[in-house]
């Protein structure tokens, strides 16, 4: 009889927030409660006053930094060589229990995937019709799942949803989100699974459920910086080798034609030509070769 005498894999939570202290609070205190314990849990924010008052001790906290790939970045840097898979999720979302446990099984059993993305049950950034989804919905819809049985199912994907995703980090220990994209860092989580791509498969798994509750921003959105990011992160991502020509078109196709559209008429036009405003920027730096995602920071 063969034995098998590979150390089981450990894990690591990472945090990114800004300024919603009440929500970072919701998800890192429902986190202490994962059936299988990280090595490392970190919470990453610009600076104190993103902090809920109550964070666990067990939660290391990491400031200095702002915008979401930047401050992904510094929980990376912040773990030393302490974790084989590093998890990360959105601070307005919920998790199962057994997420981190089954994200370590499914790379324990599919060594020929470097990442995966779990089954979001309810996204309400997505659904128009139900919007933000309340903590007790998102807390009851995530309890009831926990008696459905596990199925090990999964599909071979090519996309990571940033709200909730894992990777390998033992397997590409030198990946890091690209510091160029500031701010909300508009396609961040795709890139990154676009360069996992290169090490490895990406999988959407069955058992590994989150609710997305989708709570809006904690201030107005800047919509022309939204709109510069729509149209110069795809482009800059396909000259940075990224993207390949396809996905950048369609990247750039898919938010500016909307823009255009709302723009004519309803209750989103306003804010739809402000978007439009940014792709007009976006594409003039272009034209010009300039090829600057920061410079919404400047906007």
């Amino acid at each position: 009889m063969s034995t098998d005498n590979r150390r089981p894999l450990t894990a690591a939570i990472i945090l990114a927030s800004a300024g919603r202290p009440q929500l970072l609070d919701d998800i890192a205190s429902r986190l202490m409660d994962q059936t299988v314990e990280p090595v490392a849990r970190i919470v990453s924010v610009p600076g104190e006053d993103s902090l809920p008052a109550g964070l666990p001790p067990e939660w290391t906290v990491v400031t200095g930094t702002k915008g979401l790939a930047a401050q992904r970045n510094a929980g990376l840097d912040a773990l030393g060589d302490g974790a084989d898979v590093v998890l990360f999720f959105d601070d307005d979302a919920i998790v199962r229990r057994d997420y981190v446990e089954e994200a370590l099984a499914f790379f324990a059993t599919h060594p020929e995937f470097v990442g995966l993305t779990g089954r979001v049950l309810l996204d309400g950034a997505a659904s128009r019709t139900y919007g933000e989804v309340p903590l007790e919905e998102a807390d009851r819809l995530v309890t009831e799942s926990e008696s459905e049985p596990l199925t090990g199912g999964f599909a071979p994907g090519r996309t990571l949803f940033g709200a909730n995703f894992a990777f390998h980090r033992a397997k590409v220990p030198d990946i890091r989100f690209d510091g160029r994209l500031p701010l909300y860092s508009w396609l961040e989580d795709h890139d990154f699974a676009r360069r996992l791509m290169r090490s490895g498969g990406i999988a959407h798994v069955e058992d590994c459920v989150i609710v997305h509750r989708g709570a809006a921003s904690g201030g107005r959105t800047n919509h022309v910086r939204l709109g510069y990011s729509q149209m110069m992160n795809p482009i800059y991502l396909h000259r940075s080798g990224s993207f390949p020509l396809w996905l950048a078109a369609w990247e750039v196709f898919r938010p500016t034609s909307k823009n255009v559209v709302h723009s004519i008429g309803g209750p989103a036009a306003e804010w739809r030509r402000e978007r439009l405003k940014g792709n007009g920027m976006a594409l003039g730096d272009v034209l010009r070769g300039r090829l600057t995602p920061e410079r919404i920071t400047a906007l």
